[in-house]
């Protein structure tokens, strides 16, 4: 990794968040010598609703930038995946298997605790289960009556960012809704080893199917869509009875996902958004934590850069820009009048469904998927 100056301040930089976006933030400040503290309301290791699927292009930045070795991922990983069945509701449209690109699961709590503690080890100050409950332009106070300075301050809290709100005046809003259970291989009939992805069931997202060694992770997600909460747990319940799965034996898990108001430049002047907080959730597929990890990894450079948004912020491909991307083209895969033929594409098209895992795996961007299959 490229060591940078550090800054030159009495203040450190100030990260309100601990999770994957405030930790890769964290551990690059402190690996460059630059002093930062970290805060979170909650004691790690804590849970977090997520598929805990990660994409080759996430795996990628991982390695590369050293916080997260090839060898140190593999041991967290649960399970690889180079296979996954689409259906339409009951019906299988295709099942397809890379040749070449794999997707890793992992647990949440795992790898949340494991960035934590990289940043740590890197020299960043951590402080959990001590909730930011206000911001003013040059510090934050604490529940238990502390107060921080700052020379920058960085919002990694989530979807309802506080940070967030120093900025625009209102926190982000989370029109989304991810659910999950989590269910022992061994209480199932099925035996359960790729991926499932099932449209169909309500507008705007999908139910997954995600196993590992010894469990699997039923859930549903949406981002954007116009049915309630209660629309999408009755969906996924319903689901779950289909197959003959009692929802009464486990507990259902779920979170508010962000999918409005996309920030596109992080932030603005010594204060950055990151992760959640800035609205880096893909629109179609959900992903987050590789957008989390990167926009952390940017802020970063940011900050080493005395604030210099332009140049690290308009890399071709990067987050910000497949955000982007899956916001103008979600229409075409949930949109009323464009999902049968998107189906139909899913189920009849080869081009179609790799280009569909390239994205999903990281491997290709949605512009370069259409363009693909247009020519």
């Amino acid at each position: 990794m490229q060591m940078i100056n550090s800054v030159k301040s009495k203040d450190p930089t100030l990260i309100v968040g601990g999770g994957p976006a405030g930790a890769s933030c964290a551990w690059k400040l402190a690996s460059a010598g630059i002093p930062c503290i970290l805060i979170d309301k909650a004691v790690f290791p804590r849970d977090k609703v997520c598929g805990g699927a990660l994409s080759a292009r996430t795996a990628e930045i991982l390695t590369r930038s050293g916080i997260l070795p090839a060898e140190e991922l593999e041991a967290q990983t649960l399970a690889e995946h180079s296979t996954m069945s689409l259906w339409n509701r009951d019906e299988l449209l295709r099942t397809f298997t890379s040749p070449d690109t794999h997707i890793l699961i992992i647990s949440r709590r795992n790898f949340d605790n494991t960035l934590l503690d990289k940043a740590a080890m890197a020299g960043a100050s951590i402080i959990t289960g001590d909730a930011v409950v206000s911001v003013d332009s040059s510090s934050v106070t604490t529940s238990t009556g502390k107060r921080y300075f700052f020379s920058n301050l960085v919002g990694a809290d989530g979807y309802g960012s506080l940070v967030r709100k120093c900025i625009s005046g209102k926190r982000g809003k989370g029109t989304g809704m991810g659910l999950e259970y989590f269910i022992p291989l061994t209480d199932l009939n099925d035996k359960l080893e790729d991926i499932q992805i099932h449209f169909g069931y309500f507008p705007c997202g999908y139910i997954w199917v995600i196993p590992d060694r010894e469990k699997v992770n039923i859930g549903a997600g949406a981002v954007g869509s116009p049915a309630s909460p209660s629309d999408i747990t009755g969906a996924l319940n319903g689901f779950l009875s289909a197959r003959g799965i009692s929802c009464d034996k486990y507990q259902l898990h779920g979170a508010p996902i962000p999918s409005r108001e996309l920030e596109r430049n992080l932030g603005q002047r010594n204060i950055y958004l990151t992760g959640d907080a800035a609205g880096l959730v893909d629109h179609i597929s959900g992903e987050g934590i590789g957008h989390a990890v990167q926009s952390g990894f940017m802020v970063a450079d940011c900050i080493h850069s005395g604030g210099d948004r332009r140049t690290f912020l308009n890399r071709k491909n990067c987050c910000i820009s497949i955000v982007r991307q899956s916001i103008f083209y979600r229409h075409l895969l949930f949109s009323p009048f464009t999902r049968r033929i998107a189906m139909m594409g899913l189920r009849d098209n080869e081009e179609y469904v790799q280009g569909y895992w390239n994205v999903i795996s990281g491997t290709e961007s949605y512009n370069e998927m259409f363009r693909r299959l247009l020519i």
